[in-house]
């Protein structure tokens, strides 16, 4: 019988098999940054749609935007679509993800955020989304309030602005730049993302 000792070095083996995870993620970092971004967005795109509000009955009236679920689709197709995804080489791997702009400035610049109006009693533009996303606690319309009468002159068939008091925006639908209809819509992804990074992780390490 022959006996054979054979002296394996752990520290090494283990600083072995992290040099060769580096490598194999390093060698990655292009295909990964293009997976995540990919899939992010989907994530977000559908936290979106299921979270964000549809505004009916007297909110959209008091609004005054009849179209506004519309408008609301293409500024979360933008929104999902205008995620940064960051990939760098740290220890092992380091990943940012930035999702939402916080001055919202790429949303607030589309056509879609703001309304356009003209009628009999004259014209103005409504910037909607800047209400709901950034200012929309304190009052917006000095000097009118809403009354839910039906009216000729109403743009959605449900109320008009009538002289007296002020108007601020529904209590629902009021954000700021830190918590409105899209960020609350939000709440929790960072689950998701971990359970995404894990497995595209896994997928290159195998």
């Amino acid at each position: 019988m022959i006996n054979v000792q054979i002296k394996i070095d752990d520290g090494k083996v283990a600083k072995d098999m992290l040099n060769e995870i580096k490598r194999i993620i390093n060698k990655s970092i292009p295909s990964i940054k293009t997976a995540l971004n990919n899939r992010i967005q989907k994530i977000v795109f559908n936290r979106l749609v299921a979270g964000v509000p549809t505004i009916s009955g007297r909110d959209l009236y008091e609004i005054g935007v009849p179209d506004i679920n519309n408008r609301i689709m293409s500024v979360i197709r933008v929104a999902s679509q205008s995620i940064e995804v960051k990939v760098s080489q740290g220890n092992l791997l380091r990943i940012d993800i930035g999702i939402l702009k916080q001055d919202y400035s790429d949303l607030l610049s589309l056509p879609e955020s703001v309304f356009v109006y003209a009628s009999g009693r004259g014209s103005g533009v409504l910037e909607w989304l800047k209400w709901l996303l950034i200012e929309g606690g304190g009052s917006i319309i000095g000097g009118f309030d809403f009354s839910p009468i039906p009216s000729n002159f109403s743009r959605t068939g449900g109320g008009v602005m009538v002289p007296g008091g002020s108007w601020n925006m529904p209590s629902s639908l009021a954000g700021t730049s830190q918590n409105n209809i899209l960020t609350r819509a939000l709440d929790n992804i960072q689950k998701d993302l971990e359970l995404i990074l894990n497995r595209e992780l896994q997928r290159i390490i195998k």
